[in-house]
């Protein structure tokens, strides 16, 4: 027999509302995918397929006892993803997977090339990337986060403020909340906290 610690990336769900849940999970489906949810409140069989049939990896809270930090306990208000993912989605484990390409530990990483497609960039201090992130590349990063190019993968903030301008195919997901694309329109942008969830601000 044989035991590995690996990462492991939660969204928690709060669901109220089965119309809304199929919506949202149609419009973000593709990032989900990538994590464990956690789910609160009723499932119905329809949900239950659906998820299954995305091939989801999911669990309802009820039936589970994984304790779950959180940067913030104010929720918000009329939206499907509250308590947890309004503030940070993510709970980091110390031991990474062996596939995760793992930077050394710096204040700030500057990164002047293009992130490839299937690279996995993982950081602890702030992030400076001046080429593109292409698709189904990731950079997570617990600090600031400034993206010059056009973003076709993943990018997760954990940070107080990040800088974007362009979302392609990809997501940015800040503090736990999924950034609308259309949010971006080619000039730079800030995106900020604020108690009702992220706030994104013309630079200019």
């Amino acid at each position: 027999m044989k035991a590995k610690q690996k990462t492991i990336r939660i969204f928690e769900l709060e669901v109220e509302d089965e119309s809304q849940f199929f919506d949202y999970m149609d419009k973000n489906i593709i990032l989900l995918k990538d994590y464990f949810l956690l789910i609160h409140g009723t499932l119905t069989q329809k949900m239950r397929d659906y998820l299954e049939e995305k091939g989801t990896c999911f669990k309802e809270a009820d039936s589970c006892k994984l304790k779950i930090s959180s940067k913030s306990n104010t929720p918000k208000k009329d939206d499907i993803i509250e308590r947890d993912v309004a503030s940070k989605p993510a709970v980091k484990l110390q031991l990474p997977q062996e596939e995760e390409e793992i930077l050394p530990e710096s204040t700030t990483l500057l990164y002047e090339k293009p992130v490839r497609s299937g690279e996995e960039i993982i950081h602890d201090g702030d992030i400076t990337i001046f080429g593109r992130v292409n698709s189904a590349a990731k950079v997570l990063c617990s600090g600031n986060v400034r993206v010059f190019g056009r973003i076709d993968g993943l990018v997760q903030c954990d940070g107080e403020y990040m800088i974007a301008k362009e979302v392609g195919k990809g997501y940015i997901v800040f503090n736990g909340d999924i950034l609308e694309k259309e949010l971006f329109d080619g000039k730079l942008k800030k995106i900020t906290r604020s108690q009702e969830g992220a706030v994104v601000k013309d630079i200019f």
